[in-house]
């Protein structure tokens, strides 16, 4: 492990691509930087199965982002930039900025407690025992552990209808399990009880605040490459009678066709009721949920963000075992159509993908976890009318209004098994983000950001969440902190067009880094012919 020094001006907690983006930014504008990350691998969900990375509109992205995806780019030949980026791609351009940069980054050690005098932050303790003073501190893990560390205020779940006006907020209509086939009832109960992973009904009004957050999974890369492919056995001792939900939605389905969709400048997507294939590079495939037998489970995800690390690591396994048998299920049960069996035989895991974890991704996908509550909330209406005015401006998003499902539950008269919690809308919005997005209330703090659980609705987080946008605020946190301290000014004077002026002015045209001096046309074929054999 590094050597630490005691005192530095930016402390980021996790290595998320976020933190990475605020960690190296910071260092470049001279900060003396730490970036703490508990586990041993860099990259958060872009490093661990999200390789789709929901790029709606590339200009969209600036800076060391920017610097991020050519260098991708780079890796794989490409005119343009990439959406869809394998795991062990992402992972090796991470750790090459950041062995670029002068962050000092502390792997496997994790933030014990922190110390505070005032309205600051001034230190913290780490795992190992190790005390660090800090000036700055960012928060950029998907959780809001540093947030809630430091005493910032924060909401964790749903606000209600009517706090914000929010036409999509709070508990939502129950739907069907299966949207196209919403007339087909599967009872909730067996022999008086529940199915596992069944709730009982709610009786909250539509519309009603709650403290929930939408589901989590983990998001398995696939591979059809002979070559490359482990593959996909039942995890041991696997009770394989929890999944009697899914048989009886297996048997509703009438046709098992798996249909393709040629995506201009991303490739192919393969759909079915049972998952959402997109292409990636050397034929691999991020695999997303299907309502037949989801990725998304609702009830493993319950607890997880306020449990202690020992309990997250259980419920990481419980993800793990579930996901495995999960995918062994679609490939081998009989109430899976022959059609959607025929197909998933062909694939397995990445050998050349998480080797210390079984090939299966490490990170569970925690799509939410607590927000700020800073001096104003982004809302639904600020997404759909645009979002901030120019002069508050730190960086723009795309993206729909999302969120997957909160629950699974029986309907009131017990007679089926619902959804509840969806929505999404059919228009992607573009908005741009506020500076005090990121920063918690002023009586709170005023050495602090929040970078992935902004201060914004559960509603407007749902189109917010998306990892390029996370790294647009992760380097403008540090460019903050570095215009407070030049102008010696609060943090919260700091206007968006400031930020986004110097970004421009700085990190477009900052000096590329070794590793991205790449002869583009040498690799032209090379990436052809890769794509060729996906």
């Amino acid at each position: 492990m590094p050597i630490l020094r005691q005192n530095y001006d930016l402390v980021v907690y996790r290595a998320t691509p976020a933190g990475i983006m605020a960690a190296i930014t910071g260092a470049r504008l001279k900060l003396r930087t730490l970036l703490v990350e508990p586990s041993s691998r860099v990259g958060g969900m872009m490093t661990s199965g999200l390789n789709a990375a929901d790029i709606l509109n590339d200009s969209l992205i600036n800076g060391v982002a920017l610097e991020f995806f050519r260098a991708v780019r780079d890796e794989y030949a490409l005119p343009t930039l990439p959406a869809r980026i394998e795991s062990r791609i992402a992972l090796k351009v991470f750790r090459a900025m950041l062995d670029e940069s002068e962050v000092h980054l502390a792997t496997e050690r994790d933030i014990a407690s922190v110390q505070r005098q005032d309205r600051r932050i001034t230190a913290a303790v780490l795992s190992d025992g190790h005390r660090v003073t800090g000036r700055w501190w960012v928060d950029a893990s998907y959780e809001g552990d540093l947030m809630a560390m430091g005493g910032i205020r924060h909401r964790l779940g749903r606000e209600g209808r009517d706090e914000y006006d929010e036409g999509l907020a709070g508990r939502q209509p129950y739907r069907a399990m299966l949207p196209w086939t919403s007339r087909r009832e599967i009872m909730p109960r067996r022999d008086g009880a529940l199915l596992p992973f069944v709730q009982p009904p709610s009786w909250d009004a539509v519309g009603a605040a709650d403290m929930q957050v939408q589901s989590y999974c983990i998001r398995p890369t696939l591979t059809n490459i002979a070559a490359n492919r482990v593959p996909i056995t039942a995890p041991p001792n696997f009770d394989f009678s929890r999944f009697e939900l899914f048989r009886l939605l297996g048997r509703t389905i009438r046709n098992g066709r798996v249909a393709a969709k040629q995506i201009p400048m991303l490739g192919t997507t393969w759909k079915s009721a049972y998952f959402n294939l997109a292409a990636l590079p050397n034929g691999k495939f991020d695999m997303n949920s299907g309502p037949a037998a989801p990725l998304n489970n609702p009830v493993l995800t319950q607890g997880w963000i306020e449990a202690s690390p020992d309990r997250r690591r259980a419920l990481n396994e419980e993800f793990r075992r579930y996901t495995q048998a999960l995918l062994y299920f679609m490939q081998t049960d009989a109430s899976v159509p022959q059609g959607v069996r025929d197909f998933m035989s062909d694939f397995g895991l990445p050998a050349d993908e998480y080797e210390t974890s079984g090939h299966l991704p490490p990170d569970v996908y925690v799509r939410e976890g607590r927000r700020l509550q800073g001096q104003h909330v982004f809302r639904q209406q600020d997404v759909e009318n645009g979002g901030a005015s120019p002069e508050d401006a730190l960086c723009e998003a795309k993206y729909h209004l999302d969120c997957k499902p909160v629950h699974w539950r029986a309907n009131h008269s017990g007679t089926n098994v619902v959804r509840e919690g969806m929505f999404f809308t059919l228009d992607a919005h573009r908005y741009s983000l506020p500076a005090w997005i990121v920063l918690p209330h002023p009586e709170d703090c005023g050495n602090f950001f929040s970078v992935c659980g902004v201060s914004a609705t559960h509603v407007a987080f749902g189109s917010i969440r998306m990892e390029p946008t996370w790294m647009e605020l992760g380097s403008a946190a540090a460019i903050m902190a570095h215009l407070a301290d030049r102008r010696g000014c609060p943090v919260h004077d700091v206007q968006g067009r400031d930020v986004a002026k110097l970004r421009d002015e700085r990190f477009f045209q900052w000096p590329a880094p070794r590793f991205l001096k790449v002869k583009l046309r040498d690799k032209m074929a090379v990436y052809y012919r890769r794509m060729a054999g996906s």
